[in-house]
């Protein structure tokens, strides 16, 4: 059964092209499916699901008054136009029930000949279900030839049994390790490091994977690059981000198979670079924006132009000089603002942060306070990481501290250590730093200047013992806490 809301939903997935395609195709069908187009263009317009517009419309096409019938219908006639639409994305599935038909009408040579034109393309879509499908169908016609050639199809059949095993190996790999990354995006002791290092030891330095195994590839440089960004050793994960760029560079077809992937290669490569300062930043820039101009699939691409507007947003907040000169910032603000319905909130919880870090180095407070004030009152998420539920809030305690919100930075402050305690948090700078939030900051600027800068430099000398660990100092990527204490000290000297 239909929810009230997924007949709107359905259709607002979808892009011209598809749109224009469903509308040609129920002009061309008579009198019943014009109607559908009316009624589809119609909600294709609505900017929000309105129940009573909904039935309105219908209204105006139909005498019917059951609507939940309308929608169905309506519903399942806009999926088989679309199945229709992307026949292409499915060949391989239909040749390979094709080719069943085939051998079991015994048309042998038939069945043959349709083997040999879709071997290639499906083995090229790295899609292992389908490859060891097909060929157990070419082991089975293999019985009813002359020569047969069973011994090598068995051969392959093992070798891509091995890849999907191994692809399956890694996929597991990637959820163990994003388990541990959503509660430290970055290993904060030696416990987590040792709980990841163990994930890889063993069978992962033991693969074979063939140069031209693209998902294999792919995502054993993905999980190195994963490793290394959470132990905060750029340099290396950068290796690894330029491994997987120059494998699609030699795999150009490749971004149009697998779009997701290309994006995310390119937003990876994109980030570390701005934490490396490579300059490939401008050449994977470019890469991306012609990637997603080329993409058809309306939650794809939306996927990468949010990457494009975080990776910019990054890429500004490691280097502020530029942050004022930028409009990215403003750009990145619209697209979120227009299309927020889209993205989870973990995602939105992101995207907000570093939106209103960018706000915050500007000197706006204003703006990163109603966006971080936003991005609490709407899109909380109990499945934030431990790192980020910090010191976002640390950050909202600072705008709080600029625009004179005492009391609300209390309230919040007095939340923080709470969710530290409950969650067993001990790290040291975590702990100075809220020390100094709650017991100086609310009344920091009460105090002479000369206490106030005694105050900042004792925090900075602090932190900077403690920044001794690379297990503390994981925390600069979060939030550039130096920049602030050196604003601070900047004032006193006016």
């Amino acid at each position: 059964m239909l929810s009230q809301i997924s007949l709107f939903e359905l259709i607002k997935t979808l892009d011209i092209h598809e749109k224009r395609y469903l509308m040609s195709k129920g002009k061309k069908s008579g009198d019943d499916h014009t109607a559908y187009t009316e009624m589809l263009d119609s909600i294709y317009r609505m900017k929000e699901y309105d129940k009573n517009e909904l039935i309105e419309v219908f209204s105006k096409v139909s005498k019917s008054k059951k609507l939940d019938v309308k929608k169905h219908y309506l519903y399942y006639w806009i999926l088989n136009q679309l199945n229709e639409y992307h026949r292409n994305s499915y060949d391989s599935q239909r040749n390979i029930q094709n080719i069943q038909l085939l051998l079991d009408r015994s048309l042998i040579r038939h069945a043959q000949d349709l083997i040999s034109v879709t071997k290639k393309g499906i083995i090229n879509s790295e899609n292992h279900l389908d490859i060891l499908s097909l060929l157990e169908k070419e082991l089975l016609l293999n019985k009813y030839l002359n020569e047969s050639d069973s011994l090598n199809i068995m051969e392959e059949i093992d070798d891509f049994s091995n890849q999907y095993r191994d692809l399956k190996y890694l996929e597991f790999l990637k959820l163990k390790f994003r388990k541990i990354l959503d509660f430290n995006m970055f290993t904060r002791n030696e416990v987590v490091e040792s709980e990841i290092n163990n994930l890889f030891r063993g069978k992962i330095d033991k693969l074979k994977i063939s140069p031209d195994a693209f998902l294999l590839n792919f995502n054993y440089n993905l999980l190195f690059y994963w490793k290394f960004g959470s132990e905060n050793n750029w340099t290396k994960a950068y290796k690894y981000a330029l491994k997987n760029y120059k494998l699609l560079e030699e795999n150009h077809e490749k971004i149009n198979q697998f779009p997701e992937y290309a994006i995310h290669i390119l937003y990876n490569l994109l980030n570390v670079a701005s934490f490396t300062g490579k300059e490939i930043y401008r050449v994977a820039l470019k890469k991306l924006k012609a990637t997603i101009l080329t993409i058809q699939n309306k939650r794809i691409k939306l996927d990468g132009l949010l990457y494009l507007h975080l990776s910019n947003l990054i890429h500004l907040n490691r280097n502020k000089s530029k942050l004022l000169e930028s409009k990215s910032v403003e750009d990145a603000e619209k697209f979120i603002e227009r299309n927020k319905q889209n993205f989870s909130h973990i995602r939105m919880n992101h995207f907000y942060f570093d939106l209103a870090k960018s706000y915050y180095y500007r000197n706006d407070f204003k703006k990163s306070f109603s966006i971080l004030n936003e991005m609490y009152q709407n899109f909380y998420s109990k499945d934030y990481t431990i790192d980020f539920n910090t010191h976002s809030r640390y950050l909202y305690c600072l705008v709080c501290y600029e625009l004179g919100e005492y009391e609300l930075l209390r309230s919040t402050a007095k939340s923080i250590k709470d969710f530290m305690e409950r969650n067993g948090i001990l790290f040291k700078f975590e702990k100075r730093m809220i020390r100094f939030i709650m017991n100086d900051l609310p009344i920091f600027l009460e105090k002479p200047v000369e206490t106030r800068r005694k105050k900042i430099e004792k925090l900075k000398s602090d932190i900077t013992l403690i920044f001794e660990s690379n297990y503390e100092k994981k925390v600069l990527n979060y939030f550039d806490y130096y920049f602030w204490i050196d604003s601070q000290a900047v004032r006193f000297n006016k």
